[in-house]
């Protein structure tokens, strides 16, 4: 399967927005819980601080200086790690007695707290540096007390879950890709297995089914319903195949009969009555082509000649249409040229063959006296085939261009001045359509452009 294909498919893309947004959205709570988390924490922090801060404010005021070392020696010995920093220093910031060494530098944050760096080694001679919350007082006497708590904890804590977030999140990613990838596949495998299907249906096999596999849910109720629609749809399609074999059972017979009866009568009738008769008979002849045509576009659109396809040359055969008209352009004085390639092309003889003779009997009948016309077939881009024809005459204005392909729809321009009955180029679509082409007109500057793309 194409991988290109898997990786634009609609599913595909789903699933890795979906994975995306997911992923974006755990990320956000999990960092919303997380600084509420640390917001909490920092309370818990300040709050040790103050109450650290008023019980020495305290021992101070009361037993002055060895009171406060005493307690300090008291905290020390409480915790092994030594949870709380402290230093008194007096007016000039010489130490008193505290576990720090100096007055720090430290970085301000208003409200009177502070944070400042200090290098374990220190204490311990290895180590990191910790980072450290404090709050400085000043006493009356001029002396100063500091109180710090680290908060290293909550900074590596913070490093790991983003650490462990940003990796969750590639993993999340990953997996979904590689999931939405296989999931993509395999929908796409679905798929191609029922456009394989309609494809052939469109073709004309109205009693092709899409296969049933191992669909399940609502793929198998999608291919149920659709396998449903196709046996109407082959029902209704059997109901008018029925209905246009006794049209030609009822119809073309007796008019058929009407037309060989006149010829007979043709030969009897004083010759004052024989133009009448001779016009009687193309009235009928013009009746039995329209209905020969209508007939035979029904049975093209489906698909009951999808059985006569075989490799043709193509370029040859459109050259063998193009020497029937020769002669006709030629007593139009109309330059009839051609480039046709040899290319092969699996495809019916007889309708091609109608198709092209179609397309170059407009071009003839339209293109005025002292014209030109070209005819080409050459393989287009895509790797099929590609017929042009192209004409000097006055062209189909844009705006009727689609309305052309209608069954009986003439340009106003030529209803008096060309006969017709406007069945030409719905049979020309027909024919396009059975070989899975495009049919489109274009300008010619002057003139009218037709190109068809098959295969």
């Amino acid at each position: 399967m194409n991988l290109w294909k898997i990786l634009t498919s609609f599913t595909f893309r789903f699933m890795l927005i979906y994975v995306l947004a997911l992923s974006g959205a755990v990320f956000l709570v999990m960092a919303v819980i997380y600084g509420s988390f640390t917001y909490g924490y920092f309370e818990d922090l300040r709050e040790s601080i103050v109450e650290e801060l008023d019980t020495l404010t305290l021992i101070y005021e009361g037993q002055g200086i060895r009171g406060v070392e005493q307690y300090l020696a008291d905290q020390q010995s409480a915790t092994s790690a030594g949870r709380f920093h402290y230093l008194l220093t007096d007016s000039d910031y010489n130490k008193l007695t505290g576990t720090l060494d100096k007055w720090p530098d430290y970085r301000e944050f208003g409200d009177g707290w502070v944070s400042f760096g200090l290098d374990v080694t220190d204490f311990s001679g290895s180590g990191p540096e910790l980072e450290l919350l404090a709050r400085p007082q000043t006493f009356e006497d001029g002396s100063h007390l500091l109180a710090a708590l680290r908060y290293n904890d909550i900074v590596e804590s913070a490093r790991l879950v983003f650490k462990t977030l940003v990796r969750t999140m590639i993993a999340t990613v990953v997996l979904g890709v590689i999931g939405g990838f296989f999931a993509a596949a395999s929908t796409l495998r679905r798929i191609e297995k029922i456009n394989e299907g309609i494809s052939d249906i469109v073709s004309g096999d109205l009693s092709q089914r899409i296969p049933m596999g191992d669909a399940v849910g609502n793929m198998r109720l999608l291919i149920e319903n659709f396998n449903n629609m196709l046996e109407q749809t082959e029902s209704l399609m059997q109901g008018v195949r029925t209905v246009s074999d006794n049209i030609a059972h009822d119809l073309r017979t007796p008019l058929t009969r009407i037309r060989n009866q006149l010829s007979q009568l043709q030969q009897e009738v004083p010759r004052s009555d024989e133009e009448r008769v001779r016009a009687l008979i193309e009235e009928c002849d013009g009746i039995l082509s329209t209905f020969n045509s209508l007939l035979r576009i029904a049975q093209l659109e489906a698909g009951n000649r999808i059985g006569n396809f075989s490799r043709l040359p193509l370029g040859a055969l459109v050259q063998d249409v193009i020497e029937l008209y020769e002669p006709l352009a030629q007593d139009k004085d109309i330059e009839l040229h051609s480039w046709c390639d040899e290319i092969e092309f699996d495809g019916d003889r007889d309708l091609i063959f109608q198709m092209v003779a179609n397309l170059l009997d407009n071009a003839v009948k339209y293109t005025p006296a002292g014209g030109r016309i070209s005819v080409a077939v050459k393989e287009d881009e895509a790797g099929g085939v590609l017929l042009s024809i192209t004409d000097s005459g006055p062209g189909i204005p844009e705006t009727d261009r689609e309305n052309v392909f209608q069954r009986f729809f003439r340009l106003e321009s030529s209803r008096g001045d060309q006969p017709g009955n406007g069945l030409g180029l719905s049979l020309v679509q027909a024919v396009v359509k059975l070989h899975r082409g495009v049919i489109r007109l274009l300008d010619n500057h002057p003139g009218l452009r037709v190109e068809v793309s098959l295969g």
